[in-house]
């Protein structure tokens, strides 16, 4: 009789695995190197059939689900089963820090899926088997390319306005930069003033205001008449026209139109689904409509940008899309799960994000709807075959991911630009904002655009006024908001909101001011400037600085007409400029009394400097804003700001007041 072998039972399982895609091989069945011993010492061996494992894709993108399909393993316990991820030695977790991704019946094959990391390295991967606590050999590396969409080549430190209206432009009055009562065309001369190469217009929005006027159409009428007004008129301005679409959102308390499917919400306090103000994003009609808006688009010669707005879920619906999101990204059920109806079911995945905040699931589902409408995005585009440059606006928190959204997903899908709405946020929000997006992504991965909103109710400051916010916000964002560089452009949200919104008491020039003097910043910082102004001052005195503008014609002509004009503070602050009378550096004010707030320059031949002096008195408070014009060719305009600080000021600073 055999002695009992005392030493503890272990079992190795080495199991070759066959890709017919990527591998080859003519046996047909395969046994263990290593085998398992019995209680009385006998070697056992493991016969099998040879398992197949295949990838639904090669290569994906950072918006893509890479399926792994696992078949030929009834023998074996399905359960114990799952992949890692290599690269380099090192594990890249599926997204919620998930490292061992578990496989789950479909069918007749056991599935996992993989669901690359936010913003995740691209290159080749490879994919380990693992049987239980065992990596399982192949005959080859098993492996698949994570890519990166090459991003667009546009010209840097580009400006935008944007208008966001429902009404039409036609029963408002206007009034122009220079103060005149106009009709809709000072919208544009707005835009042209402010050297804005292009106006982004609100075309397609669906609410429920004005649902007799729509008719059997899904879209609102005055959108797409604004559109229609302002684009013929563009080219005299020099500017050109984006059209976009309010995607998914419905304004209004007349609820989702029925021809779409509502997004659910879920309330925590009853536990009832409710219908929100979001179509799901699961609605083919919406996406067809969508389809079919953006196809004119692309077909009318006069819209030269196609864009994308509210492109995602409302912050605490689209629970209607539960299944889909457990499908897609193998969230594990519980047992009883068939016999639940699709409300229980709905339910029970909108308390694990709202109620039990279960973290692999809240990540799932933040990656799932950034992964949801990323392939949207790319399939509007391909269906409505669109060659032109498309943009979609995202929200700046977390950059983005807390909403469902993510700007590398949407540019590997096909987006050009990315613009980030940085309103909402206090003002230390507002720094953590900069933050997330600073941390996640780099100059060279993505065109972002950032911008700020005419609220004086967002752009809170214990010191600025909220012109002088705007302004410092969007500095420190286009600064900030990436690694390794600058953001590529900045727009302004919106015309509409600078003409009838909240502006806290001040005037629509003020905020237009603001980014003008933004995007002179950033403009100079990519170096794409044909006149470089620099301010340079000293204190001399509790109400008085004296310094020098140097201006340089940075470009490859002779800029004519040049004006210096101090707009900013008014009066009873003044202004000496003074002019070079020869080059002994002698300078008078015979041609711009004292006291004058501007003066003119005349012209500046290619990469010509000029010095021009200046002093400023009856400053009021110790610290203050000085807002130069430097008008060139009667035509572009420039703003830069100076925040000067007197030490010797012993008055208290004023505050201006909101109501």
């Amino acid at each position: 009789m055999n002695k009992p072998f005392s030493m503890p039972l272990v079992y190795f399982i080495i199991a070759v695995f066959l890709c017919p895609a990527i591998l080859s091989a003519d046996k047909s069945r395969i046994y263990d190197a290593v085998t398992g011993i019995d209680e009385y010492g006998e070697v056992e061996h493991l016969d099998v059939p040879r398992p197949k494992l295949f990838l639904s894709k090669k290569e994906i993108y950072h918006f893509e689900i890479l399926e792994v399909f696992l078949a030929g393993v009834d023998d074996l316990d399905e359960e114990l089963f799952s992949i890692q991820v290599i690269r380099d030695g090192r594990v890249y977790p599926s997204v919620g820090m998930e490292q061992r991704i578990p496989f789950r019946k479909k069918d007749d094959l056991l599935r996992a899926v993989y669901l690359p990391d936010w913003n995740q390295r691209e290159g080749t991967y490879e994919i380990e088997v693992h049987y239980g606590e065992y990596r399982l050999n192949t005959d080859a590396p098993f492996t698949f390319k994570l890519l990166r969409r090459p991003v667009p080549i546009i010209e840097p430190g580009i400006s935008i306005v944007d208008l966001e209206m429902n009404r039409s432009i036609t029963e408002k009055n206007f009034v122009n930069p220079d103060g005149r009562v106009n009709d809709y065309s000072a919208i544009l001369e707005w835009a042209s003033f402010m050297n804005a190469d292009m106006l982004w217009i609100l075309a397609g929005e669906t609410t429920t205001f004005h649902r007799k006027k729509r008719g059997a159409s899904p879209w609102d009428q005055g959108p797409l008449e604004n559109l229609q007004l302002l684009k013929e008129i563009a080219p005299y301005y020099g500017v050109k026209i984006g059209a976009y679409i309010m995607s998914f959102y419905v304004p209004g308390t007349g609820g989702i139109p029925d021809r779409y499917e509502p997004g659910l919400g879920y309330n925590a306090d009853n536990g009832k689904l409710y219908r929100s103000r979001h179509i799901s994003l699961a609605s083919e009609q919406r996406i067809q409509d969508m389809i079919e808006l953006a196809t004119q688009f692309q077909q009318d010669p006069q819209i030269e940008y196609i864009g994308f707005d509210f492109i995602r879920t409302g912050r605490g619906d689209g629970y209607e899309l539960a299944q889909l999101v457990i499908d897609d990204t193998g969230i594990g059920t519980p047992q009883g799960w068939v016999e639940l109806d699709a409300s229980e079911r709905i339910k029970w995945f909108a308390r694990k994000i709202e109620v039990e905040r279960d973290p692999l699931i809240v990540e799932k589902w933040r990656w799932w709807r950034a992964h949801r409408v990323a392939e949207i995005v790319k399939r509007v585009m391909e269906e409505a075959e669109i060659t032109k440059p498309v943009w979609v606006y995202t929200l700046g928190w977390n950059h983005g991911k807390e909403h469902g959204q993510d700007p590398v997903m949407f540019f590997d899908a096909g987006v050009a630009f990315d613009a980030v709405m940085l309103y909402e946020a206090s003002q230390s929000q507002f720094e953590r904002l900069l933050g997330h997006w600073n941390r996640y992504i780099s100059a060279e991965q993505g065109n972002v655009l950032v911008g700020s909103c005419v609220d004086y109710k967002l752009l809170d400051s214990d010191t600025l006024t909220p012109p002088d916010e705007f302004f410092r916000r969007n500095t420190e964002a286009y600064q900030n908001v990436m690694r390794n560089g600058f953001a590529k452009g900045i727009f302004f949200h919106d015309i509409a909101r600078a003409f009838w919104g909240r502006k806290g008491g001040y005037k629509f020039m003020d905020y237009a001011a603001a980014h003008m003097s933004s995007v002179y910043g950033l403009k100079r910082e990519h170096r794409t400037l044909d006149l470089v102004v620099d301010v340079m001052y000293e204190e001399e005195g509790e109400s008085r600085l004296s310094g020098i503008i140097q201006c340089k014609n940075n470009s490859t002509r002779d800029l004519e007409n040049i004006r210096i004009e101090l707009i900013s503070p008014g009066t009873p602050v003044t202004v000496t400029f003074y002019r070079a009378m020869s080059s002994e550096n002698e300078y008078d004010t015979a041609t711009n009394s004292a006291g004058a707030r501007s003066m003119s320059l005349g012209s500046l031949q290619t990469f010509q400097t000029v010095t021009v002096p200046f002093v400023v008195q009856n400053l009021q408070t110790s610290r203050s804003t000085l807002l130069f014009k430097v008008s060139v060719e009667n035509d572009r305009h420039y703003f830069i700001r100076e925040t000067v600080s007197l030490r010797s000021h012993t008055s208290t600073d004023l505050q201006t007041s909101l109501d």
